[in-house]
């Protein structure tokens, strides 16, 4: 592959607030981007192949073959057999994993520095060389059956599941990541393949490395690895609609019940992201928060309590998850509803903030311990956003964050009456 444009280079101020390494960023001729955060006092590297694909660009009658294929190319490559996937890595001390959520697909390992072609010999393979063998496609099928009953057996899985169908309505994102029972079983060699040329192309894939990592050696490594990717424009993503509010009961022969509230809300490219957080954090993320304090410390009425806050590049789900026993999942519900209509009408104090602020900003520094951290971190930011932002700049970004903001982004985003509900209740 030949480069596009010189590699340039953004090294961050060394601080107590940033103590990051120095990023680097290449992208070749093809499309394909490469992002680095060198840390030389490390000895092993951290490495992902990053590829814009997930269950949000899938059909419904595709449901599930993004996960599908994530699992698949582990079953054998054109020159690999599975167990010779599995030993590459671990018998030099590496390891060798992978995900997919709604929005991405990740291959990642990790593996000492001087071991670095190993992985991305291996991750090239998996991604570029696919072997999609009928026969495991077969047994495959079975694995993710089983996976999707024992889903069903977690109401927390479960009822995300159902809210954001009732939040996304007939876009994509209202599909489970794992699909459907008869999605899968249609599966075949030739959509696998048909998918993956689709979209495991050059342009919507970064590759990402962080901890002893020589950028232009990686650069090297991949340039020859990754030279039979395909080109390709990158399918459009349609907007999710806004969808009214609904409320949806499901009962199951469970013993505990289990309640999710929530809305829709800006997205990670949003100049709201940070406050959002921040509410977020304040309203029920640790056992400090308003949630965790009133409805489980202070009145003991679910074991279980907590909001989040999921972002994609264009919309996101603000929400509040809540697991009781039958008996106080009224009440549960009502002082959930209570708080969110507080902190709509008053927003949250300035010493509220502050903690929140500082809890994202402590977590945000933690989290750099971890060699997989930095790595996700970079190759989300470059895959989704364009650009990899500095420890300094989320910093600065969090502290900015005003009382008057997040008192407009409650009043926005906090009325738990335009929230869509789903409660799943012992039969």
């Amino acid at each position: 592959m030949k480069l596009r444009n010189r590699t340039t280079t953004q090294r961050e101020r060394m601080s107590q607030s940033d103590i990051t390494g120095s990023y680097r960023k290449t992208a070749l001729e093809s499309g394909l981007r490469i992002v680095t955060e060198s840390i030389p006092s490390l000895r092993s590297v951290s490495i992902g192949v990053w590829i814009n694909v997930g269950s949000r660009d899938e059909s419904a009658e595709e449901s599930g073959i993004s996960h599908f294929v994530e699992h698949a190319v582990f079953k054998g490559t054109a020159s690999r057999k599975t167990h010779h996937i599995a030993q590459y890595l671990e018998t030099v001390g590496g390891y060798l994993n992978a995900f997919t959520t709604k929005d991405a697909t990740c291959y990642y390992a990790r593996i000492l520095e001087r071991h670095i072609q190993r992985a991305v010999n291996i991750l090239a393979d998996l991604v570029v060389h696919p072997a999609f063998r009928e026969k495991e496609i077969g047994k495959e099928k079975n694995v993710i059956l089983d996976e999707m009953r024992g889903i069903e057996d977690d109401q927390e899985d479960v009822i995300n599941d159902h809210l954001d169908g009732l939040l996304f309505g007939k876009n994509p994102l209202s599909q489970p990541v794992i699909g459907t029972k008869q999605a899968i079983e249609d599966i075949t060699q030739r959509s696998l393949f048909e998918f993956t040329r689709q979209h495991y192309t050059s342009d919507r894939i970064v590759i990402a490395a962080a901890g002893a990592v020589d950028h232009d050696e990686l650069v090297r490594l991949v340039s020859a690895a990754f030279e039979g990717i395909p080109s390709g424009d990158a399918p459009k993503r349609r907007k999710p609609r806004t969808q009214k509010p609904k409320q949806v009961v499901l009962r199951k022969p469970i013993q505990q019940s289990h309640i999710m509230m929530g809305t829709t809300v800006p997205g990670t490219r949003s100049s709201a992201s940070s406050a959002l957080h921040v509410i977020n954090t304040a309203l029920g993320e640790g056992m400090s928060s308003r949630l965790f304090q009133r409805v489980r410390e202070r009145f003991g009425y679910a074991y279980n309590v907590y909001s989040y806050l999921t972002q994609f590049e264009d919309t996101g789900v603000f929400g509040v998850y809540a697991g009781s026993e039958n008996g106080s999942m009224d009440r549960a519900h009502g002082l959930i509803r209570k708080e969110l209509e507080t902190i709509r009408a008053k927003g949250l104090s300035s010493r509220e903030i502050r903690r929140a602020k500082e809890q994202l900003i402590g977590g945000l520094i933690i989290g750099l311990e971890s060699m997989d951290s930095r790595m996700h971190r970079i190759g989300k930011d470059e895959l989704h956003i364009g650009e990899v932002a500095s420890i300094d700049s989320l910093i600065d970004r969090v502290s900015s964050v005003t009382v008057d903001e997040v008192r407009q982004l409650c009043a926005r985003f906090c009325d738990p009456a335009q929230y869509s509900e789903v409660r799943i209740l012992p039969a």
